[in-house]
């Protein structure tokens, strides 16, 4: 996943399997973001209004809060998919 020298330096804090984020992902997210890319997938753009900064991966969803970054589990493919389907219709 790349992040930034600065990103690099600041701690990594893994995040308990049970905490969760809830997230609003708009139609624009969709259009405007590329899943290969960390940085611009839909979702990371939409965690972006929420907090500092956002990378999703298929592993991995790393959100940014001041000095720390967070990691959580990765979204799930699933109900991503019904997503997308829903938005684009």
């Amino acid at each position: 996943m790349a992040r930034s020298e600065e990103d690099q330096r600041m701690p990594v804090i893994d995040v308990d399997e049970s905490e969760e984020i809830t997230v609003a992902v708009r139609a624009d997210d969709l259009l405007e973001g590329d899943t290969a890319n960390p940085q611009q997938h839909p979702i990371a753009i939409a965690l972006r209004r929420q907090f500092d900064d956002a990378r999703v991966t298929k592993t991995e969803t790393l959100v940014r809060r001041g000095k720390r970054w967070f990691r959580y589990e990765a979204p799930d493919k699933r109900l991503f998919k019904q997503l997308q389907k829903t938005l684009m219709e």
